[in-house]
C-alpha cells in the first residue's frame, strides 16, 4: 500500500462526503502507516459518536480516545495482534492513555452514523443513514482492506445494508460467536459494543478466544 496515495485519497472520500452532510464527523484509518504494516487490519464498525460536529475521530483516536469506549477496544487490539500468548489480565487490567495510543494506531474505526448522537443511539435512525448512504459505507470499509471486521452491534447495519455480497452463509464459533467470512476472505464478527455493560474480562476473552478459533479454522496464521 502507497502511504502517500491512500491518505489523499481517503481524505478526498471523506470531503466530499462531508459537503452532504452538515455536522460530518470523520473517521477511518488512525495511522495508515501503522495499520497497514500490522498482521491483522482490523476495523471497528461502531454506531455513532456522542457528541460535538465537524470534527476527527482518527485524530481523536491518535491521541488515545475515551477511555470507556476504548480501554476495551486497544485491549482486543493487542490481544488480537498477539495470538499466540496468552495474556494475563492482570497485565492489562488497569491501562493508560499511552497504552489505548500505542493499540489504537493500528486500527480503523468506522461509525455507521456520520453525526452525533445522543448518549443513547437510536437503531432506527443508524439504519436509516445506514441504508442512505450504504454505497459509501461499503466503500469506504473497502478501501482500508480490513482482515477483520469487528461489529460493536452494528452486524445488522452491515449485512442488511452495507456489504455488497448476498446470502452470506453465518457460522458460529463454539462458545456461541456469530460471524461471516466473505468471498473476499475478510472476517466479519458480531460482537458487543466496548462499552457494553458486562465484565471487561469477560468482554476481552470472550472476543479473543472466538477470533482465535475463526483464525485457525480460516487458516489466517
Amino acid at each position: 500500500m502507497e502511504i502517500e496515495r491512500f491518505v489523499k485519497e481517503e481524505e478526498e472520500f471523506l470531503d466530499e462526503w462531508a459537503k452532504e452532510l452538515p455536522g460530518f464527523i470523520k473517521d477511518g484509518v488512525v495511522n495508515p502507516q501503522e495499520y497497514f504494516s500490522a498482521k491483522y487490519k482490523i476495523l471497528f464498525l461502531l454506531k455513532e459518536v456522542n457528541g460535538g460536529k465537524d470534527w476527527d475521530l482518527r485524530d481523536y483516536l491518535m491521541e488515545g480516545g475515551r477511555k470507556q469506549t476504548w480501554d476495551n477496544g486497544s485491549r482486543w487490539v493487542e490481544g488480537i495482534l498477539n495470538l499466540d500468548r496468552e495474556i494475563p489480565w492482570q497485565d492489562i487490567d488497569e491501562v493508560d492513555e499511552e497504552y489505548r495510543k500505542k493499540w489504537l494506531n493500528k486500527i480503523a474505526a468506522v461509525n455507521v452514523k456520520k453525526v452525533s448522537g445522543g448518549h443513547t443511539s437510536d437503531m432506527k435512525e443508524i439504519y436509516r443513514f445506514a441504508r442512505e448512504n450504504s454505497e459509501k459505507l461499503c466503500r469506504q470499509i473497502n478501501m482500508y482492506e480490513p482482515d477483520i471486521v469487528i461489529c460493536g452491534g452494528t452486524e445488522g447495519c452491515y449485512f442488511d445494508e452495507i456489504t455488497e455480497y448476498d446470502n452470506l452463509k453465518r457460522r458460529i464459533t463454539s462458545r456461541g460467536i456469530g460471524y461471516v467470512v466473505e468471498p473476499s476472505k475478510r472476517i466479519v464478527i458480531s460482537y458487543s459494543h466496548p462499552e457494553a455493560r458486562v465484565k471487561d474480562c469477560l468482554l476481552y476473552y470472550g472476543l479473543i478466544d472466538a477470533v482465535r478459533e475463526i483464525v485457525a479454522k480460516e487458516n489466517m496464521e
